[in-house]
């Protein structure tokens, strides 16, 4: 029992790390309450458990709202992103029943496109260029403790967590952007250029705000073997704006006015609120240490902050998917192997698409490109608990 215990905490431990979106809707990874596993359910005074969780995908499945568009593809003038990163992370029990969390994340992108690098025209045939974002991600810490004493509740029991999101990430990561159209203000001439400036949002390394995370993640025994899982976090960014420019406005015509209007809401970064949810089921196997699992994921962007302002650009949206996984546990280790695929994706209407769309009456909504799947392999490892000091041997 105390092994099935082991298996379905540290499941919990590593999955809860991975929220991190499959492809342009920007939800990069956070670390979760971060459960510990071990022959108990909580982390004794002063042991640690560290772990690290290794995540792919490759986004190129371009939707608006939740229709996607085949002709990208056919075209071949589809987005591409392939995402690494590596998340660090470490707990330290405060009591038997509190804990503290800490994670890093480490990352490595490339995102090819045509419409950053000059774009395909009648006159200008266009060419797939790579931008690229490597380095540390935005750190969290936070604290996390179980409702109900872990030595008594040994088949069911929640534990809430609380936690800072700090911009250790750098939002302004920048790139040579290739083939980009200038128009000199003097002479009025044109030529294309290599411009050096920030990469798409998407593969920021961070969001640049001080976030507040607000975590939950629990189990429930069913019967003998069969334990049922679930976890969440929110994560309410209050800051509006983080000062990295996009390159992006709106210039609109609206029907009985000859001036266009322009937008220009979404000529900086948007600093998000994020949030992801799963449920599932766990069974152990016969063979020791083994054990699968089987749940469904949700994980995405509002439209709208929680708290603080929603301005800047952001593609808001979410992707529900079915994730099945592995667990495989020898004496203080823990291996994970978990494989969300993509059921349902949708980019949603931004602020801007919304006041576009009310100010010309014609329906818009922007895109952005999703995965199919995710791969996420995770490992912790459980250091002995401290020795009890001042007790002389009898």
């Amino acid at each position: 029992m105390k092994t099935i215990k082991f298996i379905i905490l540290a499941f919990l431990f590593l999955s809860v790390s991975n929220a991190n979106a499959q492809g342009c809707v920007a939800v990069r990874g956070f670390g979760g309450c971060g459960v510990a596993g071990g022959s108990g359910l909580a982390l004794a005074p002063k042991q640690w458990q560290v772990g690290a969780n290794y995540r792919y995908f490759k986004s190129f499945r371009h939707f608006k709202g939740d229709e996607e568009q085949y002709d990208r593809l056919v075209k071949q003038t589809q987005v591409i992103n392939y995402s690494n990163t590596l998340d660090l992370s470490a707990s330290m029990g405060l009591t038997l029943r509190t804990q503290l969390n800490v994670s890093l994340p480490v990352s490595y992108t490339d995102r090819s496109s045509y419409y950053e690098h000059g774009g395909q025209t009648a006159t200008f045939p266009g060419a797939r260029k790579t931008s690229t974002s490597a380095g540390i991600g935005d750190a969290r810490i936070g604290i996390s403790t179980w409702l109900w004493n872990p030595v008594s509740h040994t088949k069911s029991n929640l534990m809430l967590g609380v936690g800072l999101k700090l911009p250790t990430g750098n939002w302004n990561v920048q790139d040579s952007f290739y083939n980009v159209l200038v128009t000199d203000p003097v002479t009025g001439t044109s030529s294309r250029q290599t411009l050096y400036r920030p990469v798409d949002q998407s593969i920021q390394l961070g969001d640049g705000g001080l976030g507040l995370s607000l975590e939950m993640q629990g189990f429930w025994e069913m019967a003998e073997g069969v334990f049922a899982y679930g976890n969440a976090f929110y994560i309410l960014n209050p800051r509006g704006v983080n000062g990295t420019y996009t390159n992006r406005r709106t210039s609109i015509t609206i029907p009985g006015n000859p001036v266009p209007q322009v937008f220009t809401n979404e000529y900086m970064c948007s600093v998000a609120d994020q949030y992801a949810v799963r449920l599932g089921f766990l069974w152990q196997s016969q063979l020791h240490g083994l054990s699968f699992s089987w749940g469904a994921r949700l994980e995405g962007v509002p439209v709208r902050d929680l708290l603080g302002e929603s301005l800047g650009f952001r593609r808001p949206g979410y992707t529900i998917a079915a994730e099945p996984g592995v667990t495989y546990m020898k004496d203080k280790t823990t291996f994970n192997l978990n494989m969300p695929i993509a059921l349902y994706r949708i980019r949603k209407q931004s602020v801007t698409d919304k006041e576009v769309q009310s100010a010309t009456g014609v329906a818009r909504n922007g895109d952005a490109a999703f995965a199919d799947y995710l791969i996420s392999l995770g490992i912790t490892y459980r250091l002995d608990a401290p020795k009890p000091k001042g007790i002389l041997p009898k």
